[in-house]
């Protein structure tokens, strides 16, 4: 009989295994579906996305209702440029302010501060105005101009003069939100930037001593939550401290006296092991970044702290608190040109 006629005599099929028929029809069954993106993980540390939607993301570092603390570090107070270092990140974020609000009668910023201070002048806040932004297009002169006309600025010389500019900016939140309410009209976003009250504050201390400074300086800090919180849909504030954080220049604890003149030190208020608030950029330097008692009565009245400072040859801004949200430890190279390029 022909093979070809005997059904029992065609050659076996060779074997399959169970899986690879599931797993093909598991595949097939799942071609249509795409898998979701994975998540962007340098949102997690990556400082510049809270920058671009500083004041109107709620969930940026740079929100509403916070009182928000600039620093840099001390060992750079004798170079030439270290105002400017200080001042270029919130004059940024301000001169964006500026241009995304709308349209109020009532100012868009209150800028208190030394009228030597030259980060914050008219000419610095126009350049600000004047760079040129990838979107949107960029100001004309007189256009930067009418902006400008919207920030009150408010000079002071000393310590009691700022007290009184604050409480001049809190009346007129007060006034602006009591008119807002009886026209029943959304309040518009305002920033009260504050720049150089650490530095008014010395002056307390030297012409008395470093109890009374903290002391006078707490309830000015005390004031300002309060505004903070009391218009926190619409007011963000933001200190600028223009002494910097970290021993002075020159600063020995364990040096230049032994324990005998560590121990005065701490007793004045100079020195104090850990406060809790550190740099991941400068943890080689062994020195805490508030040594003495101004230092961690100012840190204590900011509720997100931001550090500018030179790692190699470049800028760095770096969240070293943030007792309101999750930001520690987020930072970014910062760069005025390229935010504005």
């Amino acid at each position: 009989m022909s093979s070809s006629g005997n059904a029992y005599a065609a050659e076996p099929a060779f074997p399959i295994l169970a899986h690879t028929l599931l797993s093909s029809h598991t595949t097939a069954s799942t071609i249509p579906e795409q898998q979701p993106d994975e998540p962007d993980q340098s949102s997690i540390w990556n400082l510049r996305k809270d920058i671009d939607e500083a004041f109107e993301d709620p969930s940026s570092v740079f929100r509403c209702g916070r009182v928000i603390g600039f620093s840099k570090l001390k060992k750079r107070a004798q170079e030439d440029d270290d105002h400017d270092l200080i001042g270029q990140l919130p004059r940024y974020l301000l001169a964006k302010h500026l241009r995304n609000t709308t349209p109020s009668p009532q100012p868009k910023a209150f800028l208190i501060h030394p009228p030597t201070f030259d980060p914050f002048s008219p000419k610095q806040l126009l350049a600000s105005l004047l760079a040129s932004p990838a979107t949107p297009p960029p100001l004309s002169r007189n256009e930067a101009i009418a902006l400008l006309d919207h920030v009150q600025l408010l000079p002071v010389f000393d310590f009691r003069a700022a007290v009184q500019a604050i409480s001049q900016v809190a009346d007129a939140l007060q006034s602006a939100a009591v008119s807002t309410g009886e026209g029943k009209r959304e309040s518009p976003r305002t920033l009260l930037l504050i720049a150089g009250l650490d530095t008014l504050t010395e002056d307390i201390i030297r012409a008395s001593n470093p109890v009374k400074g903290a002391a006078t300086l707490t309830a000015a800090l005390r004031t300002l939550t309060h505004i903070s919180r009391a218009h926190g849909s619409h007011l963000a504030v933001m200190l600028v401290n223009t002494r910097g954080l970290g021993p002075a220049r020159g600063f020995r604890p364990s040096a230049g006296g032994g324990v005998g003149a560590e121990r005065q030190q701490i007793l004045r208020g100079d020195f104090r092991e850990d406060e809790g608030v550190y740099s991941m950029f400068h943890a080689e330097t062994s020195t805490p970044l508030l040594p003495s008692l101004l230092m961690r009565t100012l840190d204590q009245g900011i509720d997100t702290h931001v550090l500018l400072s030179m790692v190699k040859e470049d800028c760095v801004a770096e969240v070293i608190k943030d007792r309101v949200g999750e930001g520690v430890g987020k930072w970014c190279i910062w760069d005025e040109k390229s935010m504005n390029g």
